[in-house]
């Protein structure tokens, strides 16, 4: 979460922190285009982050020469993180949001380590199934094997921050006063 996060406050709060959002609004491009853009040019940052975390753990494991290494195994665990990856990537958007509404980078980031804080006190409490912060972590295994399973129910909540991320970041893009 803290490194997808810090993309989405580096996209969507950068302009505003360095004045240049006047001019980028000049562009004869539609607000809402501009916030798309970001949010595909966020997930291809994520997807290459993730990308590298896996080549990284493959190579240290057979420097390592981990035991009971197959194909199976390694996709399996490939399959494990391209899915949390991808959760962990809709999570970002009320993050881009709040960097946008802030108008810089701190907004975000202290929603960044907010989630966090609370993702693990509400997942150690035995609610992280219902509280999408929580789902990667526990969809994974991070959060320990007592933890239950996020199930169906938590991956939709994770998948309705997401789109409603994109849709609050748009609308305000769209509708808010940009006169700074």
């Amino acid at each position: 979460m803290l490194v997808f996060g810090l993309v989405s406050v580096w996209l969507f709060g950068r302009e505003f922190s360095q004045n240049a959002v006047k001019d980028l609004l000049a562009l004869p491009t539609s607000r809402t285009a501009i916030v798309a853009a970001k949010f595909v040019v966020a997930l291809a940052w994520c997807l290459i982050l993730a990308v590298q975390l896996v080549l990284l753990g493959l190579l240290i494991g057979t420097v390592l020469g981990l035991p009971d290494w197959s194909g199976e195994v390694a996709a399996s665990g490939v399959a494990m993180i391209a899915a949390t990856a991808v959760m962990t990537m809709l999570l970002t958007t009320p993050i881009a949001l709040r960097s946008s509404v802030g108008r810089g980078y701190l907004p975000g980031v202290g929603v960044m380590m907010t989630a966090v804080f609370c993702a693990q006190v509400v997942a150690a409490l035995g609610y992280g199934q219902y509280f999408p912060r929580s789902v990667p972590a526990l969809f994974s295994g991070l959060a320990g094997p007592d933890q239950v399973s996020p199930g169906l129910f938590g991956v939709l909540l994770v998948v309705l921050v997401g789109a409603a991320g994109v849709a609050a970041t748009a609308l305000w893009w769209r509708n808010a006063d940009h006169d700074r």
